[in-house]
Formats: C-alpha cells, sequence, structure tokens
C-alpha cells in the first residue's frame, strides 16, 4: 500500500513536535506561509500570477539558488590548474577512445564513466582542460538538490545546510574542479541512499529501482562504490539495534518488532514472494545492463568482440560478458588485493594507516573543518538531544564517520580526495547541526543580547573560515606545496604558456613537434600501445601526453644529451618544443640557441623540468644555429 505525501508529512510534523523544542518546531518542514492559500487574497486560484518559482515551496527555492552558487563556484576559472598527472592519463584515453573508437576498462584509470562521458564532450566541444572537468563539475555543482530527498524527514532549515554544505564546503569544490572519478561516486551513491529514502517515505518501488541505476553508476565511476554497501549494511545494523533496543515503553525489541509486523498489511505469503522476486529480478537487470553498457568493450574493428557488436549481433553475448566479466574481476583484485604500494613508505601497516589518516585529517581540517564540526554538532543533538532520533541522519553519521577512518586503510597513495567519501554524508549531520544554531541565533535575537552574540559570532566564524579557505585552497593555490588539498603528482608550475606554440603551429609543422631528452624522461623500449608518444616514461612525464593530444602534436624521444644536440643540429630536425630534465640544460643549450627556455616543477615539488620553446616560424634549432654563425648588420 502507497503511502501519500500528506500522510508521510503529518507522520513527520506530528511526530517532530512531539519531540522538538518550541523554536524548532516553529519552522518545522515546508515554510507554509510561502505557499498560496484561501488567505491569500484575490490572486490565489490564478497561476498566471504566480511566475515558476514562486509555485516552489520556499526550502525548494533556497536549494535552487544555493544550486547556482554551485556552479559559479565550479566554472569560474576551471581551466586556470594545469592538469594533475591522473587527469591527463584519464583524459588522454577519454580523447583516444573519441579518435579510435577502441575502449576497455583499464582498472590503473579507475571506472569507465568518465572516459565515456568525455568522449562526447571532447567530440562536442573539443579538448581542453575545461571540457575534460567539465563533467565532474557539473555533477558535483547539481549534487545539493539531493538534499529534497529528505524533505520528510528534516525541516526546511536543515535541507538548506545540507545543500549548503554541499555546494560550498571547499574541499569538495576543489574535487569538483578536479578530472576525477572519487566525487562522481560519492555523489552517485548519496543520491541512491536518498532515493531508497523516498522509496520508503512513498512506499514507491520505483524509487527503489532508481536507486539501483545509480548505485550501478556509482560501480562504473570508481571501484569503491562496493564499499559504500559495505557501510550502508554497518549503519543499518547500528540503526537496527537501536530501534530494538530503545523502545520507548515497557516493552522489549521483540514483542515491539512483534506488533509491528502484526500491523502490516495480511497478504498470502505467495503474493509477497513473487512481487520480491519480479522486483529483484528487475533490479538486478538494471544493475547488469548499466554497468555492462560502460564496461564493456569498444571494438571499431572484426578482430575483437565489442559492445555494439553484441547488440546486431546476440550470439556473441557470451563471449562479450566473459571479455567484460575477465577485465572487471583483474581490476577489482587489483583495486582490493593490496598490491599497490603504500605513499607514506611506512615499514608496518599500523604506520602507514597513521601516516593516511593524518593527512586526510590535515586536509579536513584546512578546508572542511566547518562541515565536520557542525556534522559532530548535528549528532550529539541528533542522537541525545532528541526524544526519537531520526534514522536518515544517524545512518548518514555513521557512514561518514567510519569512512573518515576506514578510507586510510584501503588507499595507496597519499591524497586528501578520500576525504571526500566521508564528507558527502556528513552533510546530512552537519546540516542539523549548522540549522540548531541558526534556530539558536533566532530565538535568541530577543531573548539575550550575549547569546545572540554568542552564535552570530559563530555564524560568523564559519562563514569567514569557509570564504578564507574556499579563496586560498580552490582558487589562489590550487598547485602549492602549502595547500593540504594538493597531491603530490600535481604539478607546481603552469608549463602550459611553454607549450602554447603546439596549439598555433603544429598543425602546420612538418616533422616532430615535440622532442623529450633524457634517460629519466624516455623508456628504454617504447610501449607497444597506449599514451604518445610511446617512448616517454609516464611516470615522469604524464600531464605531457595530454597537452601534446590535445593540441594534435607529434612526439618523439631521445635518451642521451649527445644524442639530442646531434638531432637538433641537423638540417631536418627542428622540433617546436624541447622538454628534458633541468640537469640537461646546459648540455643543450647550444643546439636550441632558437628558442626561449623555462623551467618548470612537474610535481609539487622537485622534478625541475626544462622547456625550450621556438620563437617564431623559422627559428627552430637548425635555423638558430644558421643564424648564429652569420655576422651582425647594421
Amino acid at each position: 500500500m502507497r503511502r501519500s505525501d500528506s500522510e508521510s508529512a503529518a507522520r513527520d510534523e506530528s511526530d517532530d513536535a512531539a519531540d522538538a523544542p518550541e523554536s524548532e518546531s516553529s519552522h518545522d518542514g515546508v515554510d507554509e506561509a510561502s505557499e498560496p492559500g484561501p488567505e491569500s487574497g484575490p490572486d490565489h486560484g490564478d497561476p498566471s500570477r504566480f511566475g515558476p518559482l514562486d509555485r516552489l515551496d520556499e526550502a525548494t527555492r533556497w536549494v535552487l539558488g544555493i544550486v547556482f552558487v554551485g556552479f559559479v563556484l565550479r566554472f569560474a576559472l576551471l581551466g586556470a590548474r594545469v592538469a594533475h598527472f591522473d587527469e591527463g592519463r584519464v583524459a588522454w584515453w577519454a580523447d583516444h577512445f573519441l579518435d579510435t573508437g577502441q575502449f576497455e576498462y583499464r582498472y590503473i584509470i579507475h571506472g569507465p564513466l568518465v572516459q565515456h562521458v568525455n568522449k562526447f564532450i571532447f567530440d562536442a566541444f573539443g579538448t581542453s582542460d575545461v571540457t575534460m572537468r567539465l563533467f565532474v563539475a557539473v555533477v558535483g555543482a547539481l549534487l545539493p538538490l539531493s538534499a529534497l530527498l529528505f524533505r520528510e524527514h528534516l525541516d526546511r532549515d536543515e535541507i538548506v545546510g545540507v545543500a549548503f554544505f554541499l555546494a560550498l564546503n571547499p574541499l569538495l569544490v576543489y574535487y569538483s574542479r578536479f578530472y576525477r572519478s572519487t566525487l562522481i561516486a560519492a555523489a552517485f551513491a548519496f543520491v541512491a541512499f536518498g532515493l531508497l529514502v523516498r522509496a520508503y517515505d512513498e512506499w514507491n518501488v520505483r524509487y527503489v529501482h532508481a536507486a539501483v541505476v545509480f548505485v550501478a553508476l556509482a560501480f562504473t565511476a570508481k571501484e569503491n562504490a562496493a564499499v559504500y554497501l559495505l557501510v550502508w549494511v554497518g549503519a543499518t545494523a547500528l540503526l537496527v539495534d537501536q530501534l530494538l533496543f530503545r523502545t520507548g515503553d515497557d516493552q522489549s525489541g521483540f514483542e515491539w518488532l512483534r506488533a509491528r509486523v502484526a500491523e502490516t498489511d495480511r497478504r498470502p505469503i505467495a503474493e509477497y514472494v513473487a512481487d520480491f522476486v519480479w522486483h529483484f529480478a528487475v533490479a538486478v537487470v538494471l544493475f547488469l545492463g548499466v554497468t555492462l553498457y560502460f564496461y564493456a568493450p569498444r571494438s571499431p574493428g572484426t578482430e575483437a568482440v565489442g559492445f555494439w557488436q553484441t547488440v546486431f549481433n546476440p550470439t556473441l553475448f557470451p563471449e562479450l560478458f566473459d571479455r567484460t566479466l575477465d577485465d572487471v574481476v583483474e581490476g577489482y583484485s587489483y583495486w582490493f588485493g593490496g598490491t599497490t604500494d603504500a605513499g607514506c613508505r611506512k615499514e608496518n601497516v599500523i604506520d602507514a594507516y597513521l601516516c593516511f589518516l593524518g593527512q586526510e585529517l590535515h586536509a579536513m581540517a584546512q578546508a572542511a573543518f566547518a562541515l565536520s564540526a557542525m556534522a559532530v554538532v548535528g549528532f550529539i543533538a541528533e542522537r541525545w538531544g532528541r526524544v526519537r532520533s531520526r534514522a536518515v541522519v544517524l545512518f548518514c553519521a555513521y557512514w561518514g564517520f567510519v569512512s573518515v577512518i576506514g578510507y586510510p586503510l584501503g588507499t595507496d597513495i597519499a591524497n586528501a580526495w578520500i576525504a571526500v567519501n566521508a564528507l558527502v554524508p556528513l552533510a546530512v549531520p552537519a546540516g542539523v547541526g549548522i540549522a540548531l544554531v541558526v534556530d539558536r541565533a533566532r530565538d535568541s535575537l530577543h531573548t539575550g543580547s550575549v547569546r545572540f552574540g554568542v552564535t552570530a559570532f559563530v555564524l560568523l566564524l564559519i562563514g569567514g573560515y569557509m570564504a578564507t579557505s574556499m579563496a586560498t585552497s580552490v582558487y589562489l593555490n590550487p598547485s602549492s606545496e602549502g595547500n593540504e588539498l594538493v597531491q603530490y603528482a600535481q604539478p607546481a608550475d603552469d608549463f602550459r604558456p611553454s607549450m602554447q606554440v603546439l596549439e598555433e603551429r603544429a598543425e602546420t609543422h612538418e616533422g616532430t613537434d615535440v622532442l623529450i631528452v633524457g634517460s629519466s624522461y624516455v623508456r628504454d623500449n617504447p610501449r607497444s600501445g597506449g599514451l604518445e608518444p610511446r617512448c616517454s616514461s609516464i611516470s615522469e612525464t604524464l600531464p605531457l601526453q595530454w597537452y601534446i593530444e590535445s593540441y594534435g602534436a607529434t612526439g618523439d624521444c631521445v635518451q642521451s644529451a649527445d644524442q639530442a644536440v646531434q638531432r637538433l643540429q641537423s638540417e631536418d630536425s627542428d622540433p617546436l618544443v624541447v622538454i628534458a630534465p633541468q640537469s640537461l640544460e646546459n648540455d643543450l643549450s647550444p643546439a636550441v640557441e632558437g628558442y626561449d627556455s623555462e623551467v618548470h616543477r612537474m610535481r609539487v615539488y622537485g622534478s625541475k623540468t626544462v622547456f625550450f620553446t621556438a620563437r617564431s616560424p623559422g627559428t627552430g634549432a637548425s635555423a638558430g644555429n644558421a643564424t648564429a654563425l652569420e655576422p651582425p648588420t647594421g
């Protein structure tokens, strides 16, 4: 039997009115004063008198306004930061998918979703750092809308608080502007949970099916979606234990449960089983359909089976399924098998865990302190400050707190982005906490100047801290060593101006456009496939491949400086850009007199690289050497 919105709202309002103090119940739920009613005057009943936003309740209008601000924050200067090593790798493969039509799941770059999406974005808008990050920015900006899924359980101020932290937390904003799947997986999992809550509120199984789709999308975004399901099981167990232990009367937990079961709709067991089997089958088909679409390989030729060949020839489905399953099993075995190297490089697991945890907490202290503090306040108020705690708030609190202490166990490199997995669910208790502070400020406005001053000062501190952290961490120092959000593989310097000549002249330039020099940057044996130029060492030059590809340039490599000098002095060698470790700058300088040179750090610290850039058409290495031998004129 389906429960209507009015029944659910009435139920929640009566519960909250009984549990909350007068100051809370006075603004609980949707602000009815904003809705037109019989007392609204002669305009009532004439929809043309109201604009589209006027027909929405106040909570929805607030959330939409916050979403707009979130879009501005995420799109402002979106391409200003030079590509991180990971961004360059994933973007290169997305562009490769567009150029060749060939795709397969490569676990080293995590889930395939962003490659599929960016293939279409690159096709429509071209390749650039802005279009590379566009999809993640849109998902991050729209995430605050998910707060409305909990409107049966949170009041207006709490809904707005949840949306506020999802949109404006600096750490979430930073990784909404980062071409990585962590935020996408967290966002889809959070939306899936919200849809399950709506399924309970409206007793409508369609929300369950929608939730399954979003869970599947989370799995296609990143492998750690499996961890979300495990955390959900644990959080549910805690809620069940609390529900059965604290019944609120003289009944035991089992007696209370038997009474609730007796009140349910008595239908034949066979009908329950039939409904369950049908909806479970639909959920399985939806999950497998979504995951297979994104994980299945694409083969433009006929030498290997691909997704679209199977669509037009279903007899190939077993072969496609086996190939896809093998790729997925290999990838998940890699990520959950403990085969990666610990970024903190400690001698034992405990020290490595403490190192990772410490870096996560430092990042949260710098860019998520307000959200974290308000989450603690909201959890305490919910767990011990209410007569009847709300399961949604406690569930998200358990989910977030466990993620804070749990994710450092599973990470393989030092990074701050693991905090995203905790901060997204913690936005719910944080929304409760900030709403509580706002409510106390509102109540104290006319009752006590000292109390109002304290609460207003707390709100001012929160706003000032978030604004300062946003400015410094996200915009002013997005690649600085002192920024806790910056991972080591982020280039500290913007080397793109040294490669701008490729965008201007690569299409008309003959021969090799980029020459990479040095044994540390060049492989002993070129790769058989993958990132171009295949001769370069990915571990040292990864972002360069993305820019060489996006500019439509060609690249080649030389291991020694002597070989490079000989090549550059030959008449048929005139690369637009020469790239080498800074240690080879003096060795190469005599051969690149027609070039400007700049030194850039390819990582947060160290890894200094020299870029030699051709000054103008016809002034490459050979031209520069030739003109250097001529006597000056005039």
